[in-house]
């Protein structure tokens, strides 16, 4: 035991290593947090080290005859990284903000334990591909293709309370009844069209799915709660929020809190 504890004594120890000790020397640097697109992310992680990634580019902001020229960051990647796939190849930074949690981005010594943090995250922001790269509008137009309705026959199940419900009203509405129910409708139509209008649209889209209906909706605002949707299109609150959870992006805060959008191909492509 003495001998071994003399060997020991010979050798430099590094703490961090071999103790675990938490190294904070570096926490008060700032340091940005961005999310890189996965597809990219991969790319850059299988590229060999030493390679080029890309160009960061800041432009600057003003005026130019009279416009307003907002001041950006953006990422040009390196075409020989992408030349055998569709990734785009320029990329903007988004949805910027200051308002973060308190993150400490570390890393950890795999041999004993040790962990360096490297700051403290100031900023978060998404990195996210040019509206103007051809690639990325050629991705959006495949992704659009393979997600479109095609030509299937669509079944909606209902329940077998729901048509015994049905029957027994048809069998006790004679046509007496139903000539005042028609005419009040036409009536209620009279006095509040928008209310028409939108009785209307709920009737055509009982027929159709719900994902088409919603891509529709959208063609009309760019924001809808699902309130709303739920009460525009007739359709189950539980339909709408996997279709958004698949199409759309939910704001949490900022000028239009609690509201939907299409995600930013989808807004593309309606728009082409």
């Amino acid at each position: 035991m003495a001998s071994d504890s003399h060997n020991n004594s010979n050798h430099d120890v590094d703490p961090i290593i071999h103790l675990g000790i938490t190294d904070t020397s570096a926490v008060d640097n700032e340091v940005w947090m961005v999310r890189i697109p996965t597809n990219l992310a991969g790319v850059w992680k299988d590229a060999p080290e030493g390679t080029s990634l890309g160009e960061l580019v800041f432009k600057k902001g003003g005026k130019i005859n009279g416009k307003a020229i907002k001041p950006s960051l953006s990422i040009e990647c390196d075409e020989s990284l992408v030349s055998a796939s569709d990734i785009p190849l320029f990329y903007n930074l988004e949805a910027m903000t200051k308002k973060v949690p308190n993150l400490y981005p570390f890393s950890r010594n795999s041999e004993g334990g040790g962990v360096e943090l490297h700051g403290t995250v100031s900023r978060t922001a998404n990195l996210q591909a040019s509206r103007d790269d051809p690639r990325y509008r050629q991705l959006r137009k495949n992704r659009l293709l393979q997600t479109s309705v095609n030509n299937s026959r669509f079944v909606k199940p209902v329940e077998a309370t729901e048509l015994s419900v049905r029957k027994s009203l048809a069998k006790s509405q004679g046509f007496g009844s139903a000539v005042q129910a028609c005419g009040q409708r036409l009536k209620d139509d009279r006095e509040n069209p928008n209310a028409a209008a939108q009785n209307e649209r709920k009737r055509k889209y009982i027929t159709i799915p719900t994902r088409s209906v919603v891509f529709e909706l959208f063609s009309f605002q760019s924001y809808w709660t699902v309130k709303q949707l739920k009460e525009e299109s007739g359709k189950s609150e539980k339909e709408i929020r996997a279709v958004l959870n698949d199409i759309g992006d939910y704001h949490r805060s900022g000028e239009h809190k609690n509201t939907w959008e299409l995600k930013e191909e989808y807004q593309q492509a309606q728009g082409e």
